[in-house]
């Protein structure tokens, strides 16, 4: 088993939800709890990587927390501080708002990393980035989208895998569940609150 960091993102704009989903309940406990038990689970060490105004909210949890170097570069941005803070060769990154993403489903990813490569689900040929393990080897790859103007996560993924960095992890039909993400507050079930 590949050894991992853990890295909680958390640091998107949450525009479409209209608050911050960290702070979202599920069951009387906010999301960023949730999410960061399941990483402390699997990984020795767990960072937050999020925006500066998140800072007071995980430094008085005494949670670790690296803010994005520049703000409102998307994903990739927590990505690059993710692997810039490793304490390993790789880390296992999770995102705030997929709530039913498991620690077993989480330590399998882990499991499946190889030494210098890194692991990302994909459905239907799509790369589920927000839910990956990625190697330390990748970041000058990172840096390089950062510095331009494509700085999606689909294209770091294809990247890695054709650099032989990453390799796609197949997600069965009974898993599709986990990856379900809350982006909307029509996203966030009855009661969940």
């Amino acid at each position: 088993m590949t050894r991992c960091s853990g890295a909680l993102l958390c640091g998107g704009r949450s525009s479409r939800m209209g608050r911050d989903k960290a702070r979202i309940p599920l069951n009387g406990t906010p999301l960023w709890s949730l999410q960061l038990n399941k990483l402390r689970a699997v990984c020795r060490d767990v960072t937050v990587c999020g925006s500066t105004a998140q800072r007071m909210l995980f430094e008085s949890e005494g949670v670790p927390f690296v803010a994005d170097a520049v703000a409102d570069l998307g994903p990739l941005a927590g990505v690059a501080r993710a692997l810039e803070s490793a304490r390993t060769s790789h880390v296992l990154v999770l995102a705030i708002d997929m709530p039913k993403m498991s620690e077993a489903y989480l330590a399998r990813l882990c499991e499946s990393a190889r030494e210098n490569q890194g692991v990302v689900p994909e459905i239907g040929g799509m790369f589920e980035g927000l839910c990956a393990v990625y190697p330390a080897r990748l970041l000058p790859v990172v840096a390089g989208l950062l510095a331009g103007a494509e700085r999606s996560l689909q294209t770091l993924n294809r990247i890695g895998i054709e650099q032989n960095l990453m390799r796609a992890f197949p997600v069965a039909e009974t898993e599709l569940f986990l990856f379900e993400n809350w982006n909307t507050p029509a996203d966030i079930p009855p009661l969940a609150d």
